[in-house]
């Protein structure tokens, strides 16, 4: 069976000048310029330049391809794209004003959607935007231990992002702890049989 390979020099030049090309638009937005202007936006003008870097940054990182591996740059792009990320989540999910988000159901046969209230959308892009920052704060923990070596400041740094996760996945792992120990209960007690279950019972003898 043929397996897929890397792809070639040219298509990662190809393919990362258009992912730049595509980052570049909201970029020159912000500025009046270009196909979009600001008003294209929907928001501030910082969520043009975030959106439009992770394009720019991914793209930069097609071009490269190999070089990049275990390099000083791949980090910083890989913590860029992660950070801006997290900064457009937050900003939708505990930035100001309204929000409308549409919701849209795949079946087999059909597609459906609907637009949701302010509370779901919130609450829906505010435990994306906690995992994001739980994990950028986590890294920004271990590149202090990397830079200055183990300490107070990273130790802290580090368990304040391990507990914003943990909090994140907890509308997550809570109802599934919950599903299991449920599934459990009712398995031992439909299992358990009645109150003379297991009781010895003696062969009778005949005279």
């Amino acid at each position: 069976m043929a397996t897929l390979g890397a792809p070639s020099p040219t298509s990662r030049l190809l393919l990362g000048l258009l992912c730049i090309a595509s980052g570049i638009i909201p970029v020159l937005a912000v500025f009046n310029l270009g196909p979009l202007d600001r008003s294209a936006i929907n928001g501030p003008p910082w969520l043009g330049l975030l959106a439009g870097s992770v394009f720019i940054a991914a793209g930069i990182a097609l071009m490269l391809g190999e070089r990049l591996r275990n390099s000083t740059l791949s980090y910083g792009l890989f913590a860029g794209i992660i950070g801006a990320f997290a900064c457009i989540a937050s900003w939708i999910a505990f930035g100001p004003g309204a929000r409308e988000c549409a919701v849209a159901l795949a079946g087999m046969l059909f597609e459906s959607g609907a637009w949701t209230n302010d509370i779901v959308c919130r609450g829906g892009f505010g435990v994306g935007a906690a995992l994001l920052d739980g994990f950028v704060i986590w890294m920004i923990a271990s590149a202090l231990r990397g830079i200055i070596g183990p300490g107070l400041l990273s130790t802290v740094i580090e368990k304040i992002g391990i507990a914003i996760l943990l909090i994140a996945l907890a509308p997550i792992i809570l109802p599934l702890l919950l599903f299991l120990i449920g599934k459990i209960l009712l398995e031992s007690v439909a299992t358990g049989g009645g109150p003379d279950t297991g009781r010895a019972t003696m062969p009778s003898s005949s005279a």
